[in-house]
């Protein structure tokens, strides 16, 4: 899959959630009704189908996870309902690159001069964001699959759940204190004192992430009987406009004015 989008004046939205454990944002929301069914109408017929994935589906040589099936997503696999699809993830990747270009700004904006300030934030008035959705593949895990430490290519990545495995809820709580089981962990730097170095993340049906793609994740086996269907994307994201960067126009006039 291969899709371009734009995206003008993005907006916080009280719909995704902005996560910073690290030094980079995380970004959740929750898929709507209408996407979750049609992408589970896809993964039903991988599950039902008892043959591997089709050569031309089969994604596996190219990932770095080791699970039952994975499959690439083409505009065909879910036929009429794909702008749900790609809607969806534009509007996450906007809010990712909305939210981090937000926090950079608000560390910078009071050790800048007053026009150096009110130039960056007249840019951030007139944002329009093209969105590239490159890759996008779906994963069927089964008990013992597991997907080892690794980062993917692009600019943003990000991960949605569709099913669980059937006891999974059992077995996080049969495990001891700190829970593991199907889970997603996120790793940045080393473990010191103050300091988070992991994220883990309880999966949960309807749930969608989008992380930098350089942020390093794996996912634990699980014992549990069932299966877990979740998808995995990466996309770029450019603004056709300038935001924390000033123009050559802008830069002038902050010379001449500290000259003067």
């Amino acid at each position: 899959m291969n899709q371009v989008e734009d995206r003008f004046n993005v907006e916080s939205d009280s719909k995704y959630q902005i996560l910073r454990p690290f030094s980079c944002n995380i970004v959740k929301t929750v898929m709507s009704a209408e996407l979750q069914s049609a992408m589970c109408s896809a993964f039903q017929q991988h599950s039902d189908d008892p043959n591997p994935v089709s050569e031309h589906e089969d994604n596996s040589y190219g990932l770095a996870g080791n699970m039952h099936k994975e499959f690439i997503f083409s505009a065909d696999t879910i036929g009429d309902k794909t702008p749900l699809l790609t809607g969806c993830l534009t509007d996450l990747a906007s809010q990712l690159y909305h939210s981090s270009i937000n926090t950079e700004w608000q560390y910078k904006r009071d050790i800048v001069t007053p026009l150096h300030r009110e130039m960056i934030e007249e840019n951030l008035k007139s944002v329009n964001l093209n969105v590239n959705i490159y890759d996008v593949w779906g994963g069927i895990s089964v008990a013992g699959d597991f997907n080892p430490p690794h980062t993917h290519s692009r600019m943003m990545s990000g991960v949605g759940y569709f099913r669980l495995p059937d006891d999974i809820e059992q077995e996080w709580l049969a495990e001891d204190h700190d829970p593991s089981a199907g889970m997603l962990n996120f790793w940045d730097g080393r473990s010191q004192s103050l300091s988070l170095a992991q994220f883990r993340v309880k999966p949960k049906v309807g749930d969608i992430y989008i992380f930098p793609a350089w942020l390093n994740h794996s996912v634990h086996p699980f014992r549990s009987t069932g299966e877990r269907w979740s998808f995995s994307f990466n996309c770029t994201v450019m603004n056709m406009n300038n935001d924390v960067v000033l123009t050559d126009e802008q830069k002038t006039k902050l010379r001449n004015e500290n000259a003067s």
